[in-house]
Protein backbone atom coordinates (compact mmCIF):
# COMPACT_ATOMS: atom_id res chain seq x y z
CA UNK A 1 0.00 0.00 0.00
CA UNK A 2 2.77 2.44 0.88
CA UNK A 3 4.57 1.83 -2.43
CA UNK A 4 1.39 2.56 -4.38
CA UNK A 5 0.91 5.75 -2.37
CA UNK A 6 4.48 6.80 -3.16
CA UNK A 7 3.61 6.95 -6.88
CA UNK A 8 0.16 8.50 -6.40
CA UNK A 9 -2.00 5.37 -6.55
CA UNK A 10 -4.82 5.19 -4.02
CA UNK A 11 -5.42 1.73 -2.58
CA UNK A 12 -8.95 0.87 -1.45
CA UNK A 13 -9.35 -2.24 0.72
CA UNK A 14 -12.75 -3.90 0.83
CA UNK A 15 -14.36 -7.04 2.17
CA UNK A 16 -14.92 -9.51 -0.66
CA UNK A 17 -17.70 -11.50 0.99
CA UNK A 18 -20.57 -12.69 -1.25
CA UNK A 19 -18.88 -11.46 -4.43
CA UNK A 20 -18.46 -14.97 -5.85
CA UNK A 21 -21.96 -16.10 -4.79
CA UNK A 22 -23.91 -13.31 -6.49
CA UNK A 23 -24.44 -12.49 -10.15
CA UNK A 24 -22.86 -9.32 -11.52
CA UNK A 25 -24.66 -9.58 -14.87
CA UNK A 26 -28.04 -9.80 -13.14
CA UNK A 27 -27.32 -6.67 -11.11
CA UNK A 28 -27.45 -8.43 -7.74
CA UNK A 29 -25.90 -6.65 -4.78
CA UNK A 30 -23.07 -8.66 -3.22
CA UNK A 31 -24.70 -9.13 0.19
CA UNK A 32 -26.01 -11.94 2.42
CA UNK A 33 -29.58 -11.61 1.09
CA UNK A 34 -28.37 -12.74 -2.35
CA UNK A 35 -25.86 -15.34 -1.11
CA UNK A 36 -26.15 -19.12 -1.32
CA UNK A 37 -27.56 -19.74 2.19
CA UNK A 38 -30.15 -17.00 1.86
CA UNK A 39 -31.24 -18.24 -1.60
CA UNK A 40 -31.64 -21.75 -0.18
CA UNK A 41 -33.83 -20.45 2.69
CA UNK A 42 -35.95 -18.50 0.17
CA UNK A 43 -36.44 -21.64 -1.93
CA UNK A 44 -34.63 -20.15 -4.92
CA UNK A 45 -32.63 -22.49 -7.06
CA UNK A 46 -29.95 -23.10 -7.89
CA UNK A 47 -28.70 -22.15 -4.45
CA UNK A 48 -25.08 -22.52 -5.54
CA UNK A 49 -24.63 -20.98 -8.97
CA UNK A 50 -20.89 -21.61 -9.08
CA UNK A 51 -21.31 -24.88 -10.95
CA UNK A 52 -17.66 -25.94 -11.00
CA UNK A 53 -14.23 -24.42 -10.68
CA UNK A 54 -14.10 -21.33 -12.83
CA UNK A 55 -17.73 -21.38 -14.03
CA UNK A 56 -20.69 -19.36 -12.77
CA UNK A 57 -24.31 -19.57 -13.97
CA UNK A 58 -26.32 -16.32 -13.86
CA UNK A 59 -30.02 -16.18 -13.00
CA UNK A 60 -30.71 -15.98 -16.75
CA UNK A 61 -28.72 -19.18 -17.35
CA UNK A 62 -25.66 -17.54 -18.93
CA UNK A 63 -22.30 -19.17 -18.19
CA UNK A 64 -19.51 -16.76 -17.28
CA UNK A 65 -16.05 -17.06 -15.82
CA UNK A 66 -16.43 -17.13 -12.03
CA UNK A 67 -13.34 -14.96 -11.42
CA UNK A 68 -14.61 -12.26 -13.78
CA UNK A 69 -18.01 -12.35 -12.09
CA UNK A 70 -16.37 -12.01 -8.67
CA UNK A 71 -14.12 -9.17 -9.85
CA UNK A 72 -17.11 -7.28 -11.24
CA UNK A 73 -18.90 -7.72 -7.92
CA UNK A 74 -15.88 -6.40 -6.00
CA UNK A 75 -15.92 -3.31 -8.24
CA UNK A 76 -19.66 -2.93 -7.59
CA UNK A 77 -19.07 -3.23 -3.82
CA UNK A 78 -16.50 -0.41 -3.84
CA UNK A 79 -18.30 1.76 -6.41
CA UNK A 80 -22.05 1.02 -5.98
CA UNK A 81 -23.13 3.35 -8.80
CA UNK A 82 -20.87 1.77 -11.42
CA UNK A 83 -22.48 0.91 -14.74
CA UNK A 84 -20.95 -1.93 -16.71
CA UNK A 85 -21.09 -0.95 -20.37
CA UNK A 86 -22.16 -3.43 -23.03
CA UNK A 87 -18.54 -3.80 -24.09
CA UNK A 88 -17.57 -5.16 -20.67
CA UNK A 89 -20.53 -7.52 -20.54
CA UNK A 90 -19.75 -8.70 -24.08
CA UNK A 91 -16.13 -9.39 -23.06
CA UNK A 92 -17.39 -11.45 -20.11
CA UNK A 93 -19.74 -13.53 -22.25
CA UNK A 94 -17.45 -13.83 -25.28
CA UNK A 95 -13.85 -13.79 -24.01
CA UNK A 96 -10.97 -13.77 -26.46
CA UNK A 97 -7.67 -15.53 -25.86
CA UNK A 98 -4.68 -13.29 -26.38
CA UNK A 99 -1.05 -14.38 -26.63
CA UNK A 100 1.88 -12.02 -26.97
CA UNK A 101 4.18 -12.54 -29.93
CA UNK A 102 7.40 -14.16 -28.80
Amino acid sequence: RYKANMVGITVICTNESYTSQTSALDGEKPCWNNGNKSRKKQGLSPANRRIHRGMFRTNKGLLVNADINGAMQIVRKVFPNVSFANEIVDAVLHPAKWSPLI
